[in-house]
Parts: C-alpha cells; structure tokens; sequence
C-alpha cells in the first residue's frame, strides 16, 4: 500500500472548486451593484404598497375636519375645500393602481407619484389657509392635530422617496402657517405657529432618520436574497456534480459516521444511501486486516493533511476491490472528512493485460532472435564454402566463360551474405539486443580502409572515391570499430550505388576535442541522383527505398539505412540527410569518442632537407585535388594545384625556367582528354624537367599501369582513396633519394614493404622490459635481433658476429651507451657501423653527446614504431626527433597508459607481446624498487642516479607515466646529488610503484606470480 500526503487542513489556504479569492472580491463588487441596481425598484414598491390605507385615512379625516369647522367657514368654502381634497385623495387612488404596471420605469412612477401628493397636500393647505382666519383657537389646535396625523400617515406612506415628502410637508403646513399669521399676532396664534415650525423641524428629522434605515433595510434585505440564490445555485451545482461524479465520494462526520454519500458510491460497493447513512464507514467498508491503518489515515486526513493511498475496501457483497483513496479534512467543518474511492480494478487489469504482452513480446522476440540466430548459422555454412570454394577455383586456370560464371556465383553468395546480415542486424536492434564494443581503434585507418573496399566499385562506374580526414582528427579511439565500418561501408555503398558519375566524397572531421572525449563529424557526399524532398524520411523506414523501382533497378533490402541510423543512435548520435534531386545527396551523423591516453603522433612532419619543396598536385577532380593539396602542404611543402595536363605541364615548365622547379609532381592517371600518362610522358621527354620526380595516382590498378610507370619514368603508383599517412610516407622516399634515379624501382603501397632489407641488429638495453619492447617491433618487421644487457657485452658480440646496425642503450652498467660506442669505433672495421643510440633524454646537449661519441643518431624512449624502423631501416628523421618526452608528473585514472601500449604495439604488429611485457614488468619491478630504496638508505648519489635511470626506462616504456615522471625526479636529483631531495621523493614513488603494481595484477596475464612490499 502506498501512502502519500500533504498539508492541505482548514487553515491552510486552498483554491476553490468555485473560484478563487479573487473571484470572491469580483462577486461581492458584483452583489452591489445589483442591490443598487435593484434599490429604485424596491422604493417604488414600498412607495406604492401604502397607497390604499392613506387613501382610507385622509377620506376619514376630511370627515373630521368637516364636522370641526362647518359652523366655523362658509358652506361654499367649506365643500370646495374638502371637494378638492376628496378629489386629489380618489384621483391619486386611481394614478396609483395604474402606477403598478411593471412596464412602466421606476423613475416615471417616482415622478408621477410626487405630483399626486404635492397637489393633495396643497389642497390640504390651501383649504386651511382660507379657514384659518375664521377658526377659534381652539379650532386652530384641533386643526392642527388633524395635520399632525396626515403628516405622520405622509412620513409611513411616502419614506421610500424623500422629495415627495418634502413636498408634502411644505405643501400643507406652508399656507396653514400663513392662515396662521393672518389670523392675529396675539401670543396664542404666535405660539401656534412656533409649533408648526418646531413640528416641521421635528418632521425632517425623523424622516431622514427612517428614510436612512429603510434604505439600509432594503439593501440588507436584498443582499440576503441574492445570497441565498446564489447559495442555493452553488448547492444545486455542487449537487450536481457529486451525483454525477464517477468517483465514489462519501462525507464522514469526525467521528467517522457517514454524512452522505453520492450515487457513485452506491454504484462502487452496493450501499443505499439509507444503508450507510449515520453508520461508521470503517466497519461497512474496511476489512479488518487494513482497519487500523485506515482510521490512521482519517486521522491524518483530520490533521489536516491531504493523504491518498492504494488499499483494498470490501463491497456490500463482501467482495474486494481494489481503489485510490484520497481523503482531506472539509474546510470549516470541524473535522469533517471528504473521502474520494476510484475503482482501480481496469487499471489492474490492464497492467496484467501490459505485463502478459510484455511476457509474450519479449517471448517472442527471443525465440525470434534464436531462430534468426539458428538460419543465419544454417545459412552461413554453405555459403561460406561457397565462397570459399568460388575463390579457390577463380585462382586456377578457367577460360572466360566459366570465369565470369564463377565471378556470378561468388557475387550472388556475397549478395545474400549481406542481407543475411542485415536481417540479423535488424532484429538484434528491434529486439534490443545489440550492444556496442568500447574497444581501441585507428580511427583514420579505419575510415581510410572502409572507404578503399569500394574505390574498385566505384571506378568501374566511372566514380572516384575520395577521402578527406581532417588534421585534427585523433589517431586513436574508443569505440566500436565494426559498427562504426558497417554505417560506413553501408553509406559509401549506397553513394557509389546511386552514382552514375562523379564522386563520392568521404569527410571527416572533429567538432569539438575535451581532455578524455572528442566529437567527430563523418559526412558521406555525392554527385549521384539524388533523393526528392518528400522521401528523405521515407528512406530510413525498414524494407523503403526512395522510389518502388530502385530495389529492381539497383537492388538492396531497404534495410540499409534503418540499421546505420539506429546504429549511429546507439553510438550516441544521429543519422541526418539532405538531397537536391539530379544533384548528389549528403549524409551526416555526429558521434562522440572516449580519447585513448598517449595518442601516436600524426604523419612525421617533413624533414628538414624537405622543408619548403614546390609539389604540384594535378587532378581534374577539385576535391580529390584539394585533399592531396592539404595534406602535402600540411607536411610543410608548398603545395600547388591544377586541373588539366596542359596548364600543368606550362606551369611545369615556367617553374624550370626559373630556376624554381617543382621537386615533384602528383598526377591522377584518370582524366578527361589528355590523361596522367600523357603528362607523365611529357615531362619525361623534357629534359628542362630531369629534377621533377613524378608519383601516379590512380582510382583503381589497373593491369598493365605499373610497367607504363616504370617506362615514363615514373617514381611511385599508389591508388586512391590514399591515407595520409601512406602519402607523406611515399613523398618522402621519392624525394629523400630513394627513388632519385628514374630508374629505380617503382614506388607502391606494396613496395615499401617488400622493398625493406632484412637486417640482423644487436640491441644492448639493460632493461628487459625494452629489450622485449624493441625486439618484438623488429621481429615483427622481419629483421633478426640479438639482445645483450650492456655495454661490454655488446663490444664483444660485435667481435664475434657481423651486424647491419646496433641499438645502443645511453646509460647501461658496466660499460656505458657512449663509451661503449667509443670503443666500437675504435675497432678495426666497425668505423662505418650505424649506431643508434636509445636515450631518455630529449636535450640537444645529449643528442651531440652522444653524435660527439660516434653514433649516427639518437631515438628517444619511449620511442613509437616508426621512428625506431626509420632510424634502424635508414629512413630520413623528421627535424627534431619526433618523439615526446615522458610526461613527468601525470595524474591519468590508471597508473598505466595500458591503451596507448596496446595501441604502440599493434602499430609495429606485436599486439600479442604485451602480456608478456607486462609480466616481466611485475617480475622486475619489486627488485628495482629495492635497490633505489638502499641506494637512498646509503645516500649514495650515483646508485641512487643508476637505479632510478634503469627503473624509470621499464616505467615509461609501458606506459606508467606518473611513476616514470617521479623516477625522472629522482634520476636528477642524483645527478646532481640532492640526497635530501631525491629523499623527498621517495614516499611518493613507494605509492606510484604499489599503484602500478596492483593495476598490473588486477589483469589477466601480468601478474608475474612475484610478490611486492
């Protein structure tokens, strides 16, 4: 059961179902302008309701005045006066009963109303103004009580409207107070009419005073009627919608006896409202096992905190049913409780309903996977030994005719191998099942390869494939290489498949580097046919292609694109397209990388003696010749371009004649009119061009293109899409003097592995962990390797066998890398001898330390594969080495750089051999810790220089960065006998080495099986 409550009691303030305070304000404002606006209508009616009875009173006391003064005034006089007032009373009698109509406006009978009463009053005064003269006086007083009574009838009748009755008041005390003086001014009559003033005064004074409590009365009385309207509208609502509420609702004294009930509820568990009404709710609907918890709940809902909870409540049938209950306390009910019940059962049923189906899809989906699983494998068998056998046979002697049927055969099994995979691929990741590798991977490599796969595809439609990786794209990755090929092999497919002629551009680039993640931005161009604006989502839909004849036209699933976007969507980013039709299409996504630790350097930069050379890139493609451009001038040549084999070969010839000639020429084979070969042939007959070297490149090798090379003169053939890396590497030889003389062998991707002189090397290292390192790169690259552990060692193998080069160690017992190398030279027949020093040191004062002993140059530890092949094979170093020192000091999550060592090793193709390093690594270390320890404990300076060079070698060669760069310390502060401080250092090293020590053995194959302080 789960509870959840709030604040929400009497006190607290909350929203009404009827309004907010606000509205509550704009009601009241309202409520008073409708009294006002009712107010006239209410006068009017008082003003008409006394009518008939003064009607009545003023008939009797013109009776009585009658009988006063009949003996008193002439008879004539006497009947006009009473006619007239006899005749105002009947005539007003008779203007009031037509006042009543509720057509008439509450103004006009107001109006018309006081006309009647001032002409009744003036023929009261009037009469008594002529009668007064005549009448004794105590006639006069009697007379003037008559008055008092009309007037007090006149303040009853007319209160609703005050000018009425201030007319009236005038109307008939004004000329009784002039008969009055006309009768005498004696006392008696003086006094007389002193009375008539003060009975006036008297008069105005309690009228205003009833007229004031009438109007209060009438307001009060009108409010209270359009209260209870409203408060009877508001019930009749609130009625209303809890009849016809489908919540069950039910209001419980605080004592937890039913109030009422709504239908709803009735409906919910089976009670009439005659059943439970003034009964405990808790006993009729709680079982007894959740009893107590219910009324803690009351009791907090009477706290004034609102709780809603899920519980069981029992029918009057006795069955149970599941409900959310929210109860709150009844706003100034003293501890009233509304309590709400929502029937809960279909909810219940359909979260079963969702359960089971879940159940039954993830059922199904399994038993998909395993049969798709179960085909592909059936499958898979004979197609591979369809394959397979296909190619054995189109290796051996078939004529044309069986060839290109086997050629068929092999093609549709590569055919239906693909859509084997792409099936499967589809319901791994409609399954959910398809989880992404973080492995370490050549990311350039990678999209340089992919994007060669189809250069031969592509150039046979008469399409060039060209890639463009961007200067700031890492080497090395994390990520999930296969997947990451297969989006892009399916991209570069689908442009070159959709591309009549043209190209297909491949472009990568960064969008963004921090210290431990990148963002790169892989885009896939083409000149092809485009796709119309209403199907570029149409496309990413499974088994849909742009047009229902494409799958016929150029073939395919129609599961391409649905799996690369949901791939690239798992890698964090997302597929996107734009197309103009007739035009080409472009294909983007945006993923992000993990940055592996020690990134290998990029291409070498260029060598000095290169630095500055003029290339001339010729291409008629402008992005295939802008890319080549880049790169060269990239690499510090000054690269030019142009786009046609004539204004080439003038450009070539313009540059010889001024004496600032091209050092080489890189020309595209495949051009419109005049082709490569033409300018190759060109400039081969144009003696003014000898010092142009010339390198081919070409979409696809074609049979018969590296003789017709070598005829021109050419220097290297290399096909496109081409790395980088494999450009710069090319240019070198050919310029370094490799291929100098047009004579020399021809340059190709293949070449430069097969053109590598198998050398035998002596490598004198006293660290085992780079003796392992060094020797395994050079094995792996074929040359023989023999491994001595120092100096004298090495003089004397030198005497017993003959070597093509030596790998000499700087610092090494007994008999150091420099002296070591002095003796060599110092031996008949050794003076020509390459040496090699490997040194830890990057200081130019080394480097001539050790040039000034004989050697014929220097590698710096720890060195990446191809400075060692370039140094040991010959090739010409780039200025300044080209390797990084140790980075002293780092602070990496791991104490070692195990992804960088990996990455170092497989770039020299001995991946394997790390293990094996890392084991010796943990067998040597706890011996070389100890004696940097001793040399400290005897502050020995020179054992303590020693021992912290020797370990420091082993820990920068696998990667221990932070532990090398406090060795390093330590190497300089024996050097220059700092005892105290190489002492300071030693507590921060015993944690780097343990560090170091335990990561190593938390993996698999070490773990030297050594133990460690």
């Amino acid at each position: 059961m789960q509870i959840a409550t709030g604040r929400g009691g009497p006190g607290r303030h909350r929203p009404s179902l009827l309004g907010s305070a606000t509205d509550e304000i704009q009601r009241g404002r309202e409520l008073e302008e409708r009294v006002e606006q009712e107010l006239p209508a209410l006068l009017v009616k008082r003003l008409l309701g006394e009518g008939q009875t003064a009607e009545v009173a003023h008939l009797i006391l013109v009776g009585l005045v009658g009988g006063l003064v009949w003996r008193t005034i002439p008879p004539l006089a006497l009947v006009l006066w009473l006619g007239s007032v006899i005749a105002a009373t009947l005539a007003g009698g008779f203007i009031r009963r037509r006042l009543v109509s509720p057509d008439l406006s509450p103004h006009y009978v107001i109006r018309t109303t006081r006309h009647v009463v001032w002409v009744g009053s003036l023929a009261w005064g009037a009469g008594a103004a002529v009668a007064a003269p005549g009448l004794s006086l105590q006639n006069l007083v009697l007379l003037l009580g008559v008055f008092a009574g009309i007037m007090a009838i006149a303040t009853e009748k007319l209160i609703a409207d005050p000018p009425s009755f201030y007319g009236s008041l005038a109307g008939l005390l004004g000329p009784l107070s002039i008969g009055i003086l006309a009768s005498g001014h004696t006392p008696p009559y003086l006094l007389a009419l002193a009375l008539v003033v003060l009975f006036a005064a008297a008069m105005v004074v309690f009228y205003r005073r009833s007229h004031r409590d009438l109007l209060t009365q009438l307001r009060t009385a009108q409010r209270l009627a359009f209260s209870e309207q409203a408060v009877r509208r508001e019930r009749g609502f609130l009625d209303t919608l809890l009849s016809s509420a489908p919540t069950a609702i039910a209001a419980l004294h605080r004592d937890g006896r039913v109030l009422g009930i709504n239908p709803a509820f009735e409906r919910l568990f089976g009670y009439t409202a005659s059943e439970v009404m003034d009964r405990d709710l808790t006993e009729l609907v709680v079982p007894e096992s959740e009893a107590v918890a219910a009324r803690r709940l009351d009791d907090e809902a009477r706290a004034g905190r609102s709780v809603v909870t899920e519980a069981h409540r029992r029918r009057k049938d006795g069955s149970l049913v599941p409900v959310q209950i929210s109860s709150t306390a009844v706003a100034g009910a003293d501890g009233a409780i509304l309590s709400l019940y929502h029937d809960l059962t279909d909810v219940r049923r359909t979260e079963q309903a969702l359960r089971e189906a879940r159940d039954l899809a993830e059922r199904a989906a399994q038993a998909k996977s395993a049969f798709l699983a179960n085909m592909s494998h059936e499958i898979r068998t004979p197609l591979n030994g369809i394959l397979g056998m296909s190619g054995l046979l189109l290796d051996t002697e078939l004529d044309p005719e069986q060839h290109r049927c086997t050629e068929l055969v092999r093609s549709s099994a590569d055919a239906l191998l693909t859509v084997i995979e792409d099936v499967l691929d589809f319901s791994k990741i409609e399954a959910g099942r398809l989880k992404l590798e973080a492995v370490s991977f050549d990311l350039p490599a990678l999209v340089d390869s992919t994007a060669r796969l189809l250069a031969m595809q592509a150039f046979e439609r008469g399409v060039e494939v060209a890639c463009d990786v961007g200067d700031g794209v890492p080497r090395l990755v994390r990520g999930d290489p296969g997947r990451l090929r297969q989006v892009l092999n399916n991209l570069i497919g689908n442009a070159v498949k959709f591309t009549p002629k043209g190209e297909v551009i491949v472009a990568v680039a960064p969008q963004g580097m921090g210290d431990r993640e990148t963002a790169i931005r892989f885009a896939v161009r083409d000149t092809g046919i485009g796709i119309p604006a209403d199907k570029l989502e149409t496309i990413f839909e499974e088994f849909s292609q742009a047009d229902v004849s494409t799958t016929r036209q150029y073939g395919g699933t129609g599961l391409g694109l649905t799996i690369s976007r949901r791939l690239v969507r798992l890698m964090g980013g997302e597929l996107q397209v734009s197309s103009v039709p007739g035009k080409g299409s472009e294909f983007w996504f945006t993923v992000p990388f993990a940055l592996e630790a020690g990134q290998p350097p990029g291409p070498r930069a260029t060598p000095v003696t290169l630095a500055g050379a003029r290339v001339l890139v010729v291409d008629d493609n402008p992005t295939s010749r802008r890319i080549v451009r880049e790169i060269v001038a990239g690499a510090g040549f000054a690269a030019h371009d142009i786009g046609n084999v004539e204004a080439a070969f003038r450009a070539l010839q313009e540059a010889a004649v001024e004496g600032r000639p091209y050092r080489l020429a890189i020309i595209d084979i495949q051009m419109p009119g005049r082709d490569g070969f033409e300018l190759a042939a060109l400039t081969h007959r144009d003696p003014t061009l000898a010092p142009t070297r010339v390198m081919m490149l070409s979409a696809a090798g074609r049979r018969g293109d590296g003789e017709r090379c070598r005829e021109l003169g050419v220097s290297a053939y290399l096909t496109k899409p081409i790395a980088r890396s494999e450009l710069l590497e090319a240019v070198s030889k050919v310029l370094s003097g490799e291929a100098a003389e047009r004579s020399a062998r021809l340059v190709t991707r293949h070449s430069i592995t097969e053109s590598r002189k198998r050398l035998r090397i002596l490598l004198a290292e006293d660290n085992p962990v780079n003796q392992q390192v060094a020797a395994t790169m050079l094995r792996k690259r074929g040359h023989q390797v023999d491994v001595v552990d120092n100096g004298r060692r090495a003089v004397e193998a030198l005497g017993k066998t003959g070597y093509d080069v030596v790998l000499m160690d700087v610092q090494m017992p007994e008999l150091d890398g420099v002296a070591a190398t002095r003796e060599i030279r110092q031996t008949p027949g050794f003076a020509g001898l390459p040496i090699i020093a490997l040194t830890a040191h990057a200081l130019v004062t080394e480097h001539e330390r050790c040039l000034a002993a004989g050697m014929n140059a220097c590698v710096i530890k720890p060195f990446k594969p191809h400075e060692l092949f370039a140094a040991v094979e010959g090739w010409e170093l780039p200025a300044g080495g080209g390797a990084a020192a140790e980075a002293a000091g780092s602070s990496e999550a791991a104490p070692v750089d195990l992804a960088g060592l990996e990455a170092t090793m497989r770039e020299a193709g001995a991946e394997e051999a790390v293990g094996e390093m890392l084991a010796r690594f943990v067998q040597d270390a706890p011996g070389r810790m100890s004696a940097l320890e001793e040399a400290l404990a005897a502050a020995d300076a020179d054992r303590i220089r020693q021992a912290a060079h020797a370990y420091k070698s082993a820990a920068g060669t696998i990667g221990a960065a932070r532990l090398a760069g406090l060795l390093k310390q330590t190497e300089l502060a024996g050097r220059m006998a700092d005892i105290e401080g190489a002492g300071r250092l030693l507590e921060e090293l015993l944690a780097a080495h343990h560090a170091v020590l335990a990561y190593l053995e938390t993996l698999p194959g070490a773990a030297g099986g050594s133990s460690h302080r």
